[in-house]
C-alpha cells in the first residue's frame, strides 16, 4: 500500500480537517464532487495529480507524505497562487482517497489501525528481504568548489525499464559482507568512509579508477554519463573570474572549451560532465605544488596584486591574476528574449520517484543589453556581469522592461515557480498552441527574440487544405466519409487520428466538453510523424462532434474513411456550413442530409398566443422539435419523465398548427381511459380556444358524423377498434397515442386498428418507450416511421439479438445513432433544478414462523412444477407458468390470506402488513402525505381492514372506483393523509403533488411502472422533498425481482440517454436465482 494509504489506516480520514482550514475542506472537496481531478500519478512517497481550477486554469499539485507521527504529516504544493494546502490539494486527496476506498481489501475483524499498518510494514520488510539479491551500489560524482570531488554511494535495485530505483545512501564502510557488494566495492567504501565522501587527494587517483571500472558510477545525478577510464590529457592553469569579479585557479585541458573539469589528486584527474570519461591531468608541476594551486581560494580584485610576488617567486611559469576592467552599459534600449523549454516540475524529490523527471514546457524572459543576457526574474537595478575579462556593470531599463512583460501578460501566460526559477505558463497546456501559433508571430514583429528548445514538444506546420471525400457508389444504403488535410504536398487523413483521440479519452471528446471549447481558440492535431496541426477550434470542433456521433467502438483507429448507413447522413452535413472544406462527390447523400438535418437544427417556436400559461424552456424546446418534425412530415416519440409536462408541449404545437391555418383536419388523442379526463382538463386549462370532443359511452356513435367540426378528439385503447372504422374515414392533422406503450404488442388489436388510421403526422408519448424489451421501441417506430428500423426480423436479425443476447454495444450505439433525430428524452435529473429532491428507502421485513414455512412450502412446489415445464417445452414457452409460480409467491410475502389455499388460510400474521402498520403510525405522527400503492386490490383490501381501529383516515382508487375526481381532491386537499392505490389504476394520468411519501408496498417487474407510480407525488409544482418506500420481504422472490429490475432499468436508460448498461434478457439462471430457498 502506498504511503497515503497507509496514513490514512493508521489514522482517519478526518486528519483532512487539521490541514486545511474550513473554507478551504469545503471549496476542494466540491471540486473533487465536481469531477475537476483530471488524472493522478503515483509516486513513491505521494502522488501528483493535475486540478481544472476556475476558468480554464489546470493546475499541477504535488501531495507527499513523510512521518505519519510526525505533526505535519503530509505536505501539499501546488502551481496555484496560493501555493501549498489549497483546494487543489484537498480535491487530490479526496480523490485519491475515493480510489483507495474502492480498491481497499477489508481488513481481518477486530484488528486495530495500528495492527494493521504494523503488518504491512512486517510484509513489506519481508519482500525487501526477498528481493536483496538484486541490490547493488552505485556512486554519484560531484566536484564541487576548490577542484574538490564528492563521491555518494548508493543502495539501489535495477527497474526492468533500465533505470535504477529509488536510491538510499549508504553508510557502511565495506567491510560488512553484505551479499550485494562486489570486490571493486569493498576497496572503495574504506576510502570514502574515511573521507566522509569529500575524497582527499591521495585517494582521488585509485578511486576515480576503480570507479571507471565499475559501470556503476554516474557524473552528476544517476541519470549522468557512465564513469569511463580516459588516456592522460594535457593541461594549463588559469584564472577564470566570476560575476564578482573576483577570481580562481583552475585547470583547462589543452584541447577542452572549460567543460571539462579538474580536480585535485595526486597527480590531478579530469571529470568530462557529458562522456562521463575521466583519467589523469598532466600539468608539468610537481604534484603537491599542482593540488595546492587547484585549491586557491577565490581571490577578490583588491588582492590581486599581492599574489603577483609571492607567485614569481614559485619560478613555475604560473599565471598571476589581473583585476578585470569593468565597464558600464547605461542607455541601452534592451531586446527582449522569450525562451520556451521543457522545465522540471518539481524540486528535491529522490531519484527512483516517480515524479522526479516530470516537466512541463514552460517559457521564460531574458532581456538582451548589448549581447549581454540578463534573466528577467533578477531583482537588481543594476546587475553585473563577468565576461571575457572584463566586469559589467549593466544599468537596466525598468520601465522598458516591465512593459514587456505586461504586453506578455495579456498574452494569457502567467507565474509559475519551479525549482530554482520562476517561469511563465498558459492557464491549460493546450493554450501553447496559441501561443506559439498566435503570439510568438506577433510578438516577433515587435522585436521579440523567440528561443524555442529542440525538446519542447509544439513544432508546428500549416494546412495547406482541406478535403472531404464522399463515395456513395456502393448504393444508395451507405456511404464512405474521408476527412483529412493537405500538408506540404501530402494528403492525410484525419479519420484515423481523430479515432484514435475519442479512444483514448472518450470523455473529453464528448458533447458536453466539445460544447465549452472556445471557438476562436485553435487546437492541435498530431500528425503521428511528429508534426502538429493547428486547426481552428470552429473547424475541428464540429468534425470532432460528428465523428464523435457516428462513430463505433468496434473502429480499429486504422480506417482511412468511415462507412456510414446513409441515415446517418444528417451529421455529414453539418459540416457544409464551413466553407473551408473542399467536397467531392456524395451530392446525394447531401441532399438527403440536409433535410435530415432540419430536425436537429430547430428553429425556436413562438408560444401559441392561444396559450392560457408559460412554457419552461425545455417544454418550448419540446415543442420546436415537434414542429420541426411537422415540418418535414415526420414523427417522433416525445419520451420526458413522467411529470414533465408532455400534455401541455402537444396542446402548444396543436395550437401552434391551428394559428398558422394548418390544421384543416382534427387531430386525435388515443390513450388510456384514467388519462381522458385529465385530457379534457389541460385542454380546458392551457388551450380553451381548442373544441375538444370526448368519445365515450354509447352516445359517442352519434358524434362521429360531427368530428370534423372539432379541433381535438379524445378516445381510449379501448374504443380504437370498435370505432376504427368511424375514424378511419375522417382524415386527421395530427394523431397522438399518449402512453403509447400500450401499442407495444403490434398483433393487439389496438395496435392494428391506429395504423389504419390517416394523419399528416403521428407522435408517440411515453415516459418509458422501452418496457420490457427493445420489440417495444420497434413497435412505435414502425407506427411513427414504418421502415426506419426495418420489419420485425432485420430489426431482431441486427438489433435485438445482439444487443439483448450478446451486449453488442456497438449495435446499441448504431440503434441510438439511428434514432436520434425522432425521439425526444428529458430526465427529470437533467432538469432537477425545477424539482424538488427525491430519495428512495429500501424496508425489509424478515418472515418467521407458519408464514416462512408457507413459503417453503409454496417455492418448492412451484420450483419443482417450473423445472418441469421448462424442461417439457422450453423457457420462452413457459412464461406462463414462470409468472403464476412466481404471483404465489410473491402473494405469501404480501400476506398469505391472498393465496387461495387451504394451508394460505390458517396463517394469520404477515410480516409485511405489520411492518408497514408501525411505518404508517410514525409517518402520520410526523405530519406526512402519504401514497401507498400495490398490485393487488385484495392486498388494498386487507390493509383497509388492518387499518380499522388505528385512527389513520384515507381514501382508495382501484379500476372500480367510481368519481375518481372526488377521491383525488380529498387527498389533494388535506382532508385524509393517506392514498390507497392500485398499481394500475393509479400508476399513470394523475396529479398528486400533495403528497410527500410514496409506499410501494409490493414490487412489480417492470421498474418503470414503479417509478411512474413514484411521479404521481414526485412531479412539477411540487414543493416539497418526496420519499419513496420499497417494502420487502428480505432473501424472498420479492428482493430478487428488484435485482432483475436493474437490469431493466440499465437497458432502457442506455437507449433513451446514449449510455451503457447490461441486457434485459431473462435467463434460465435467473429463474433458478427467483426459486432460491430461504436462507
Amino acid at each position: 500500500m502506498d504511503r497515503l494509504q497507509r496514513w490514512i489506516t493508521a489514522y482517519d480520514e478526518h486528519v483532512l480537517w487539521d490541514l486545511f482550514d474550513e473554507l478551504t475542506l469545503a471549496r476542494g472537496l466540491h471540486y473533487a464532487h465536481d469531477g475537476r481531478v483530471m488524472d493522478i500519478t503515483l509516486a513513491r512517497e505521494g502522488f501528483y495529480a493535475r486540478v481544472r481550477g476556475s476558468q480554464r486554469n489546470v493546475y499541477h499539485t504535488q501531495v507527499r507524505v513523510h512521518d505519519l507521527h510526525a505533526d505535519l504529516p503530509v505536505s501539499v504544493h501546488c502551481s496555484c497562487p496560493v501555493g501549498s494546502f489549497c483546494k487543489h490539494g484537498v480535491a487530490a486527496i479526496a480523490a485519491r482517497l475515493n480510489d483507495l476506498k474502492q480498491r481497499q481489501p477489508a481488513t481481518a475483524p477486530n484488528t486495530s489501525p495500528e495492527i494493521a499498518l504494523w503488518l504491512d510494514d512486517l510484509q513489506q520488510a519481508a519482500e525487501q528481504t526477498r528481493k536483496a539479491a538484486s541490490d547493488r551500489i552505485i556512486y554519484i560524482l560531484e566536484p564541487g568548489d576548490r577542484a574538490s570531488l564528492t563521491v555518494t554511494p548508493y543502495k539501489t535495485r535495477p527497474r526492468k525499464d533500465g533505470r535504477y530505483g529509488a536510491l538510499h545512501a549508504y553508510r557502511g564502510d565495506g567491510r560488512t559482507g553484505a551479499g550485494f557488494l562486489q570486490p571493486v566495492d569493498e576497496r572503495v567504501l574504506p576510502l570514502l568512509h574515511v573521507s566522509r565522501q569529500s575524497v582527499d587527494v591521495a585517494s582521488l587517483p585509485i578511486v576515480l579508477a576503480e570507479l571507471a571500472s565499475t559501470e556503476r558510477a554516474h557524473v552528476g545525478d544517476a541519470r549522468g554519463p557512465v564513469l569511463n577510464r580516459g588516456p592522460e590529457r594535457a593541461a594549463r592553469l588559469e584564472w577564470v573570474g566570476d560575476d564578482t569579479g573576483a577570481q580562481r585557479l583552475r585547470a583547462r585541458l589543452e584541447d577542452d572549451d572549460g567543460t571539462v573539469q579538474v580536480v585535485a589528486g595526486q597527480p590531478p584527474w579530469y571529470l568530462d560532465p557529458t562522456s562521463g570519461q575521466t583519467g589523469p591531468v598532466a600539468l608539468n608541476l610537481p604534484e603537491r605544488l599542482a593540488v595546492t594551486l587547484l585549491q586557491a581560494p577565490a581571490v577578490p580584485p583588491e588582492a590581486m596584486a599581492s599574489l603577483h610576488g609571492p607567485l614569481q617567486e614559485l619560478d613555475a611559469d604560473l599565471p598571476l591574476p589581473q583585476p578585470p576592467e569593468e565597464k558600464t552599459v547605461a542607455q541601452v534600449t534592451p531586446t527582449p528574449c522569450l525562451h520556451l523549454t521543457m522545465r522540471p516540475l518539481f524540486a528535491d524529490l529522490p531519484y527512483g520517484d516517480d515524479l522526479d523527471d516530470e516537466r512541463i514546457p514552460a517559457a521564460s524572459v531574458s532581456f538582451d543589453y548589448d549581447g549581454i543576457d540578463v534573466p528577467a526574474t533578477r531583482d537588481e537595478d543594476t546587475v553585473t556581469v563577468h565576461r571575457d575579462g572584463v566586469l559589467w556593470h549593466i544599468q537596466r531599463k525598468r520601465s522598458t522592461e516591465r512593459n514587456a512583460l505586461t504586453n506578455l501578460a495579456d498574452q494569457g501566460l502567467r507565474r509559475m515557480d519551479i525549482p530554482g526559477d520562476t517561469v511563465l505558463v498558459p492557464g491549460e497546456e493546450q493554450d501553447w498552441l496559441d501561443i506559439v501559433a498566435r503570439t510568438v508571430p506577433v510578438l516577433r514583429a515587435q522585436g521579440w527574440r523567440i528561443h524555442i528548445a529542440s525538446d519542447f514538444p509544439y513544432r508546428l506546420v500549416e494546412a495547406d487544405a482541406w478535403y472531404a471525400d464522399l463515395d456513395d457508389s456502393d448504393g444508395n444504403a451507405w456511404f464512405d466519409l474521408e476527412l483529412g488535410v493537405e500538408v506540404e504536398g501530402e494528403r492525410h487523413s484525419l479519420v484515423p487520428i481523430l479515432i484514435r483521440l475519442i479512444q483514448s479519452d472518450p470523455e473529453a471528446m464528448s458533447q458536453k466538453h466539445l460544447d465549452a471549447v472556445d471557438l476562436d481558440a485553435s487546437m492541435l492535431v498530431d500528425l503521428g510523424d511528429g508534426r502538429l496541426v493547428p486547426m481552428p477550434a470552429r473547424r475541428l470542433v464540429p468534425m470532432l462532434r460528428t465523428l464523435s456521433e457516428l462513430y463505433d467502438p468496434r473502429l480499429t483507429g486504422n480506417e482511412a474513411a468511415l462507412t456510414l448507413p446513409a441515415v446517418r447522413a444528417a451529421a455529414v452535413t453539418e459540416l457544409e456550413d464551413d466553407t473551408g472544406w473542399t467536397w467531392r462527390g456524395g451530392e446525394a447523400v447531401l441532399d438527403f442530409g440536409r433535410r435530415l438535418s432540419a430536425l436537429e437544427r430547430i428553429t425556436p417556436a413562438t408560444p401559441p398566443a392561444g396559450l392560457t400559461g408559460s412554457l419552461r424552456e425545455y417544454q418550448a424546446a419540446g415543442v420546436s422539435w415537434m414542429q420541426a418534425l411537422a415540418a418535414q412530415q415526420l414523427g417522433g416519440i416525445l419520451a420526458d419523465d413522467m411529470g414533465l409536462g408532455k400534455t401541455i408541449q402537444v396542446l402548444a404545437h396543436l395550437l401552434l398548427e391551428k394559428e398558422a391555418g394548418r390544421t384543416t383536419h382534427p387531430s386525435l388523442v388515443v390513450a388510456p381511459r384514467s388519462l381522458l379526463f385529465n385530457w379534457e382538463r389541460e385542454a380546458e386549462r392551457f388551450a380553451p380556444g381548442l373544441r375538444v370532443l370526448r368519445l365515450h359511452g354509447p352516445e359517442r356513435h352519434a358524434a362521429m358524423a360531427h368530428l370534423a367540426d372539432y379541433d381535438l378528439i379524445l378516445t381510449t385503447y379501448a374504443l380504437v377498434p370498435r370505432d376504427v372504422d368511424a375514424l378511419a374515414n375522417q382524415p386527421l392533422h395530427l394523431l397522438v397515442l399518449d402512453e403509447a406503450q400500450a401499442v407495444k404488442n403490434p398483433r393487439a388489436k389496438a395496435a392494428q386498428a391506429v395504423r389504419r388510421l390517416t394523419a399528416q403526422q403521428r407522435l408517440c408519448l411515453t415516459g418509458t418507450p422501452l418496457e420490457n424489451h427493445l420489440g417495444d421501441l420497434w413497435a412505435q417506430f414502425d407506427f411513427l416511421l414504418p421502415g426506419l428500423l426495418g420489419d420485425a426480423t432485420e430489426f431482431r436479425r441486427l438489433f435485438r439479438r445482439p444487443i439483448e443476447k450478446d451486449g453488442d454495444h456497438g449495435r446499441q450505439q448504431a440503434l441510438q445513432r439511428r434514432i436520434q433525430p425522432f425521439l425526444l428524452r428529458r430526465t427529470k435529473q437533467a432538469i432537477a433544478r425545477e424539482l424538488p429532491a427525491k430519495t428512495e428507502i429500501r424496508r425489509e421485513a424478515e418472515l418467521t414462523g407458519a408464514q416462512r414455512d408457507l413459503y417453503e412450502t409454496v417455492r418448492a412446489a412451484m420450483h419443482q412444477r417450473v423445472r418441469d415445464e421448462v424442461a417439457r417445452r422450453g423457457l420462452e414457452r413457459s412464461q406462463v407458468v414462470v409468472l403464476d409460480a412466481l404471483l404465489k409467491l410473491r402473494q405469501v410475502c404480501c400476506d398469505p390470506r391472498l393465496l387461495k389455499l387451504d394451508a394460505a388460510r390458517k396463517v394469520n400474521r404477515s410480516a409485511k402488513l405489520e411492518m408497514l402498520l408501525d411505518h404508517l403510525r410514525e409517518l402520520v405522527a410526523e405530519g406526512r402525505r402519504i401514497l401507498l400503492f400495490s398490485q393487488f386490490t385484495s392486498m388494498l383490501t386487507l390493509i383497509e381492514e388492518a387499518l380499522t381501529g388505528t385512527g389513520i383516515d384515507y381514501v382508495k382508487l382501484t379500476g372500480q372506483t367510481r368519481k375518481r375526481e372526488e377521491r383525488i381532491e380529498r387527498f389533494q386537499s388535506g382532508a385524509v393523509p393517506l392514498f390507497l392505490i392500485s398499481l394500475k389504476a393509479g400508476g399513470t394520468g394523475l396529479n398528486l403533488t400533495a403528497a410527500d411519501t410514496v409506499i410501494h408496498y409490493d414490487p412489480w417487474w417492470n421498474p418503470a411502472v414503479m417509478q411512474q407510480a413514484s411521479d404521481r407525488a414526485h412531479r412539477i409544482g411540487q414543493t416539497q422533498p418526496v420519499f419513496v418506500y420499497n417494502l420487502l420481504t428480505s432473501d424472498t422472490v420479492e428482493e430478487k425481482i428488484m435485482a432483475l429490475q436493474q437490469r431493466k432499468a440499465e437497458l432502457g436508460e442506455w437507449l433513451l440517454g446514449g449510455g451503457e448498461g447490461r441486457t434485459a434478457a431473462l435467463e434460465m439462471a435467473d429463474v433458478e436465482a427467483l426459486f432460491a430457498p430461504l436462507d
